[in-house]
């Protein structure tokens, strides 16, 4: 899977050219280099902020190994070492099957919309929001979620001693071509033991808190980007009968459905292979499936929708080149008028000052505080 990060995931989702280096690619794509984070860097000879290097890549999400693998064997076959002994020490532990995990962070489709369409000034500030709040999530699942089994049938299980270490590439845009600020955060397996020994991260335990890790990146980067940019949230309901999502007050929502043009053909794909779904019948005449979709169904033909309409990928564009071309296709096509989409974080700012002024006459924001946290340390 590394060969498929190496060739399209970390040069923007497009395709790289045969025996181009990875940096060079990058910079053809117009996106930056991958950047390492993570408590466990230390021991790996790495630093927060640092590039990620193909050959690192290669070493520790490609072979479970050492970033620097070649250099360590090199090193070792200098100083008179077996080329197997000097291969070991290039080893992190038991090679693994499962070598790292792909998650994939995105803010609301508000704050992507402020991003997008906004200044240089809204855009840092969003995408520092993102970062800091890509940065929280990762030290909370170095803290709560990264489990490292040892012992007979793997019965102990033990905390990372110095936290992980994960490569962060970004992207600019979805499949369509419309906005789409996420960034994939590759962790790596391979974690130090208490006892200074190498293991693995068990996946199931890592799965089992990806809701949890979801909820709070989506809390953080939501909070983080309107106390630097002075904007309020409100409730937006995406799917009747279910809990709502918060979005930045002021944004107008057709703007969103401006940019969900490909969940408008999943919809329509997926409505089509329903009603194939209720009308099938098998060579008696006989009804295949149940006459209702069920939830379980629903999902598995929504998946098939996405596959079905899936599009193939762009060529990466550089991200300046993308927003003139976003603010002019929304000005066009959006059905926003042109003042509001020019001025847009003006009216989330002004639509923001609404809520506070209406919210602070009837809450009591320090009790309301105290409410919270009786409730959180109950829970816990």
């Amino acid at each position: 899977m590394y060969r498929y990060y190496l060739r399209q995931v970390l040069v923007g989702d497009g395709r790289r050219p045969a025996r181009t280096s990875l940096r060079r690619a990058q910079e053809e794509a117009g996106v930056p280099g991958g950047r390492w984070m993570g408590r466990g860097l230390a021991v790996l000879g790495l630093a927060a902020g640092d590039v990620v290097t193909e050959a690192q890549m290669r070493n520790l999400f490609g072979e479970g190994r050492h970033p620097h693998a070649d250099r360590i064997e090199a090193d070792r076959i200098a100083a008179g070492k077996k080329p197997v002994a000097a291969r070991r020490a290039g080893a992190l532990g038991r090679r693994v099957k499962v070598t790292g995990f792909d998650l994939t962070f995105r803010p609301q489709p508000t704050l992507t919309l402020l991003w997008a369409l906004g200044d240089e000034e809204t855009r840092r500030a969003v995408e520092a929001a993102h970062e800091r709040a890509i940065a929280a999530v990762l030290a909370w699942i170095e803290d709560e979620a990264a489990i490292i089994r040892v012992g007979a049938q793997g019965v102990y299980k033990v905390r990372p001693l110095h936290g992980l270490a994960a490569a962060r590439f970004r992207h600019y845009e979805a499949r369509s071509g419309m906005p789409l600020l996420h960034d994939h955060l590759l962790v790596s397996a391979k974690a130090l033991r208490p006892d200074g020994k190498w293991g693995s991260v068990h996946s199931e335990v890592l799965y089992e808190h990806v809701v949890a890790a979801s909820a709070l990146y989506n809390e953080l980067v939501m909070a983080e980007a309107c106390e630097a940019l002075g904007l309020a949230s409100e409730p937006r309901t995406v799917t009747a009968g279910r809990r709502p999502v918060m979005d930045v007050a002021g944004v107008p929502h057709e703007l969103i459905r401006w940019t969900s043009r490909r969940s408008d053909q999943i919809a329509a794909c997926r409505a089509e292979l329903e009603h194939e779904y209720v009308t099938a019948i098998d060579d008696d005449g006989e009804p295949r499936f149940l006459p209702v979709v069920s939830e379980r169904a629903r999902t598995k033909l929504n998946r098939m929708a996405a596959r079905k309409t899936r599009p193939p990928k762009q060529k990466a564009r550089p991200l300046a080149q993308l927003r003139a071309w976003w603010k002019a296709s929304a000005i066009l096509t959006s059905g926003v008028a042109a003042d509001v989409i020019t001025s847009l974080l003006e009216h989330a700012r002004a639509a923001a000052a609404a809520i506070r002024a209406r919210v602070a006459a009837v809450i009591d924001v320090a009790l309301a505080a105290v409410d919270v946290a009786a409730v959180v340390f109950v829970m816990n």
